[in-house]
């Protein structure tokens, strides 16, 4: 068996277009669904078409096997991925909203019950993403599938939500409220405290 190598890299806190906070009477913000592991491409796809996009990325590990001339090893490298599972949120003006469906990436356009209160949220959610490029990792062995737990630090600081299973140290699949609705998404629980919820 060969040694597991670490390739640490500084990934740089994503660049954010803040205008999505600042839509116009006739433009709107939006939470699109996409489907599985399209959110890079429909986020290129806004890009290319003049849509303001805003896709939350998260710093984590991919790991890799090697096998080869009689040997195997792994080695893992930071990478980033979305922070929230088949979501991305848009500012478009009104009338071309169902356009966003010409990418042929989008299954659902969410339309919040608040677009203020939904905007707040977004400011929340690039908070918690830069926080996540800056704090150090935390491990919670504690906290199991099925289990409900509340982030105790940052910006996220109250949120519930529920583990549905583990992939590893580094990669859960959970049940966050967002949009007053709870959606699944992956998320690395090294990169924030948490605590364990009786249900």
């Amino acid at each position: 068996m060969g040694q597991g190598k670490t390739q640490k890299t500084e990934l740089e806190i994503p660049p954010f277009d803040d205008s999505i906070l600042l839509p116009s009477d006739d433009e709107v913000v939006r939470a699109v669904r996409t489907i599985p592991n399209q959110e890079k491409n429909f986020a290129a796809f806004c890009q290319r078409n003049g849509v303001v996009v805003y896709l939350p990325l998260r710093k984590t590990w991919k790991f890799h096997n090697v096998h080869g001339n009689g040997r195997s090893y792994n080695y893992s490298r930071e990478v980033l991925r979305p922070l929230f599972t088949s979501y991305v949120f848009v500012k478009v003006a009104r009338l071309n909203l169902r356009d966003l469906f010409e990418s042929r990436l989008v299954t659902k356009i969410l339309q919040p019950p608040d677009q203020e209160k939904f905007i707040d949220e977004l400011r929340i959610v690039r908070t918690f993403e830069t926080v996540g490029f800056e704090e150090g990792l935390e491990v919670h062995r504690e906290i199991v599938p099925g289990d409900r737990f509340v982030i105790t630090s940052g910006v996220w600081e109250g949120s519930t939500g529920w583990l549905s299973s583990k992939d590893g140290l580094f990669k859960w699949t959970v049940k966050i409220e967002i949009a007053n609705q709870y959606v699944t998404t992956y998320l690395d629980p090294t990169q924030f405290k948490m605590q364990r919820l009786d249900a």
